[in-house]
């Protein structure tokens, strides 16, 4: 209850100010209008002199602005100030309302007692009780009371029941000699404290757990704990317990210091005292400052005990088999036709013990967009600069810069096509040379010595476009006004050559491995844009709904065809969305790579389809543009470095009722490497989420870690929160 005590003051006032009608004789309902802007409306009302008492009877209701008091009976004495409400009592303040049998309330001293009494509290809040004592402003004491955000106060789905306790309407509810009860079994017979936040905002409490069991890590729990700290900044703590490992627990801390600064603090941690009494976990520390307009600072710094933490207790399959895990300092100027970048990054390579991290400390380039060239009218220049120092313990070191202009000139040919030829040089320079290679620990290293040594490279060639474009009226068709088809035609040559490619250390495949070059590359786009109809006042929508590109290249250099690419997207409607890209070896007539994602979205269900394959080399030269069509002449291996389908589908069959699976299949090894099955029932006040997941022995260790899990959403007790505070991104550490 809003303002209970006011209101009542204010009616005992006005009733008291002055002689009230006595027993009304008109028939129908009998209005009586006071000063303090209370209104009585009754089948009856009458003052009894003698007794000092005002009585209401039939149908009363007080109001005062957004109060009301609504009884069958309201007798008041003026001399004690004590009221006493009889008969189907319920009372309203804005959002909050109490019913009960009988209300005893005391205008002067603000306290009363509700016997039966009933509370709902905004947005869906039900505290009752046996007998409610209202000891200060919205603060009840409750005898035999029950706790539930379901609509059926009879026999609700769920409820916590409590011998004694305190209901603090803006905060909390509390007490003791508890229990948690499904309709009328009482799942949880006994525990010695119940509480629970009344969350009209967001408030500190515990929220739901999750339970579950894992074939490596056996029962575990997850209790997660909400820290409203301030406005600005929260906290999420759990604890976590395995029987098969130990115990453990998570943080994250999340903070805004301004609308220019954000970041959080997290990790997770757990003592396996079921194994080597080994600590294990990861840590995280993100951060960004928009110091001033194009000027950033961002920090993003993980760190994890061991290589095989995240795949034993990390939940996705992204963060289970990451290959790597990084941590990057840097500070990014932005102006209109200039990047500068300054940043120390590191890494752990989770693959291998060994040391072989190349670190960058640090890192500084410049990147310019094309711009024109200050006295040359019509020529454009960009330029792009790199100084970097490596760091690593196995494996070669050193510094490089690299510096790279290049010029320019768009010429249009008739409004049908334009040409640009360019032209450019490269320059990098090593202090180090590579004098041999080998393997050291398994592992294949460079061996250097201190000689400086320069690349010099020369760039120049050319570039021709096209457009034609047609306008197709629809009128209405299929919800479109007008669909444009256009048809970008494209041919792109480049040549490379320069000295000394050859004694330099392989840092960054792109930068470092770049080989001479005659490559002429073509490629055709079509694509299909749709408008749609626009009411009056509306704006119309523009939106791709097909868009297709064929590219083929002939290197001029090696003296061979490139591969043919294609790449192909279509989204028609929000039904169906599809992409895909190929690339056909045409030397050897067979693909060399493809992936595909299929997604279809229905009222009752959603589903996704995804492939991948790829048996290419993995480096490709970044003077190809578009490197599905870049054939190195090199034999093409027989098993694929990747073949991978990923699916899943989400259907909701009934309202309440939601089934979801997932797969993500391996082909190579003929194994499902990871399977999600779940379930969530939904309804009114209460969520069941049950979820099993099937992990093949690759990405689980020696064996598999099959897992099911369940947690129950209590509405208005919390919400299920992940513990999981750790590397989906995440987890460096240096070696």
């Amino acid at each position: 209850m809003r303002r209970l005590p006011a209101t009542a003051f204010f009616l005992a006032g006005a009733l008291l100010a002055g002689p009230v009608a006595s027993a009304a004789q008109a028939p129908g309902p009998v209005t009586v209008r006071t000063a303090g802007g209370v209104t009585v409306v009754a089948d009856r009302i009458e003052q009894v002199a003698p007794d000092n008492l005002v009585v209401a009877t039939g149908n009363v209701e007080l109001t005062r602005g957004t109060a009301r008091l609504l009884a069958d009976r309201v007798e008041l004495n003026r001399a004690t100030g004590d009221a006493v409400a009889q008969g189907r009592v319920i009372f309203y303040d804005g959002d909050d309302q109490l019913t009960g049998d009988r209300v005893e309330y005391n205008v002067n001293t603000g306290t009363g007692v509700v016997y039966r009494g009933r509370i709902r509290v905004a947005p869906f809040y039900r505290i009752g009780g046996e007998r409610l004592e209202r000891v200060g402003e919205k603060v009840y004491r409750v005898r035999r009371g029950i706790f539930t955000t379901c609509e059926d106060d009879g026999s609700p789905p769920w409820s916590f029941r409590f011998g004694s306790g305190t209901a603090d309407l803006d905060e909390l509810v509390y007490g003791t000699n508890a229990s948690f009860w499904a309709k009328d079994v009482p799942l949880i017979p006994f525990f010695p404290f119940f509480a629970a936040a009344i969350r009209r905002e967001r408030q500190t409490g515990f929220l739901p757990p999750v339970f579950g069991t894992s074939s490596r890590r056996g029962f575990f729990t997850e209790i997660p704990f909400f820290w409203a700290i301030s406005d600005n900044q929260d906290a999420s703590l759990g604890f976590d317990y395995f029987a098969r490992r130990g115990v453990g627990g998570s943080a994250d801390y999340r903070y805004i210091l301004s609308e220019r600064q954000r970041g959080s603090v997290g990790g997770f941690w757990v003592h396996e005292s079921m194994q080597d009494n080994d600590d294990r976990g990861w840590g995280r520390l993100r951060h960004d400052w928009q110091i001033a307009p194009g000027l950033q600072f961002r920090a993003d710094l993980s760190g994890v005990s061991d290589d095989g933490v995240l795949r034993l207790y990390e939940d996705s399959l992204q963060a289970r088999a990451a290959q790597r895990a990084e941590s990057n300092v840097s500070l990014t100027r932005t102006l209109q036709n200039w990047n500068f970048l300054g940043r120390v990054s590191v890494y752990q390579d989770l693959t291998t013990p060994e040391p072989v991290e190349l670190q960058r400390l640090p890192e500084v380039s410049i990147q310019g967009v094309r711009q024109p060239l200050p006295g040359l009218p019509g020529v454009l220049y960009q330029v792009d600069a790199s100084a970097t120092h490596f760091f690593r313990e196995l494996g070669s070191d050193g510094t490089r810069a690299d510096l790279r202009p290049r010029l320019s000139r768009p010429i249009p040919l008739a409004g049908y096509a334009t040409v640009t030829p360019f032209a450019g040089g490269r320059v990098t320079a090593y202090d180090r040379t590579v004098t041999s290679t080998g393997f050291k620990q398994g592992v294949f290293i460079e061996h250097t010595d201190d000689r400086e040594r320069v690349r010099q490279l020369a760039e120049f060639g050319s570039d021709l476009e096209s457009r034609a474009a047609r306008v197709y009226q629809l009128r209405g068709a299929g919800g479109l006004d007008a669909l444009l088809h256009t048809i970008e035609p494209r041919v792109h040559y480049i040549r490379v050559l320069g000295k000394n490619f050859y004694s330099l250390p392989i840092w960054t495949e792109r930068i470092d491995n770049v080989p001479e070059a005659s490559w002429l590359e073509y490629s055709i786009t079509n694509r299909v844009r749709g408008r749609t109809v626009s009411p009056e006042g509306t704006e119309a929508v523009r939106q791709e709904l097909l868009r297709f590109t064929a590219a083929h290249a002939y290197d001029i250099e090696g003296k061979r065809w490139g591969n043919l690419a294609g790449d192909l997207s279509i989204q028609p409607t929000k039904v169906l969305r599809f992409r895909g890209d190929v690339s056909y070896n045409v030397e050897h007539g067979i693909f060399q790579a493809g992936t595909t994602d299929v997604e279809v979205t229905l009222p009752f269900a959603t589903a996704n389809v995804g492939t991948r394959f790829d048996r290419r080399v993995p480096f490709v030269p970044d003077w190809v543009e578009i490197p599905g069509t870049y054939n190195p002449g090199l034999a093409i291996p027989e098993r694929a470095s990747v073949n991978f389908l990923q699916g899943g589908v989400t259907s909701e069959v009934r309202r309440n009722l939601i089934l979801r699976a997932s797969t993500n299949y391996d082909a190579r090894t003929d194994t499902f490497v990871e399977s999600r099955f779940g379930v969530d029932l939904k309804f009114q006040c209460w969520a069941l989420v049950l979820e099993y997941i099937n992990r093949s022995p690759e990405f689980g260790g020696k064996t598999a870690d099959n897992e099911f899990r369940f947690t129950l959403n209590l509405l208005g007790v919390g919400g299920v929160l992940s513990t999981r505070l750790g590397a989906s991104e995440s987890g460096a550490r240096l070696k």
